[in-house]
């Protein structure tokens, strides 16, 4: 029995209309899927502010290393001294007057100081001094200046000998950790006197 002509057409039509929505569907697919890519696209290639921001972050930690890596390294002295002498006459202190030093010296930074005395008297016993802080201080260049401890009252006449050690910061690195460049300068030599009766 042959199929009525109504019913063929009638299949064909669907058919040719299921044919005819392929491409239009294949289209719809390549649209959602150019969604999709441009959704994730970001994700996949940074903006050019994030770019910007990296290059920042990563100078801004570069920057921050070397600074601490120059503090770290720097060991050298701030203040190289030329000359020092005793000027009291003939070298002689009496017990309870003020030894005077005078030092030249060029000073090639300014930086914070730490000066601690000490004075082996006639006995040979060790005499310690209160440390001494100064803020930084002093024109760059050669100066002279006079200083000196003063000779304590219980210091045996005899020769003595007077040490002073320096301790510099001059960086924020070397004040927080107390890694100060130090340096103890040669020992001068002079004589204590008894104190003079009035």
């Amino acid at each position: 029995m042959k199929p009525d002509t109504a019913e063929v057409s009638e299949a064909a039509v669907r058919r040719a209309v299921e044919v005819a929505q392929l491409p239009e569907l294949d289209r719809t697919d390549a649209i959602y899927a150019r969604a999709f890519e441009l959704a994730q696209g970001p994700s996949r290639r940074p903006a050019r502010g994030q770019f910007v921001l990296n290059i920042l972050y990563y100078g801004l930690l570069l920057t921050a290393f070397a600074w601490v890596f120059s503090m770290t390294i720097d060991r050298d002295l701030p203040v190289h001294q030329i000359s020092r002498e005793i000027v009291n006459p003939n070298r002689q202190v009496r017990v309870g007057d003020r030894l005077a030093i005078k030092g030249v010296r060029d000073r090639v930074r300014q930086c914070e100081l730490t000066r601690r005395y000490w004075l082996v008297d006639g006995s040979g016993r060790r005499l310690d001094y209160e440390v001494e802080h100064f803020d930084a201080y002093g024109q760059l260049g050669r100066e002279n200046e006079i200083v000196g401890p003063t000779i304590p009252l219980d210091a045996t006449p005899g020769r003595g000998r007077v040490f002073v050690s320096l301790a510099y910061d001059c960086n924020a690195l070397q004040r927080a950790l107390g890694w100060s460049i130090t340096t103890v300068l040669p020992p001068l030599e002079f004589e204590i006197l008894p104190r003079a009766t009035p």
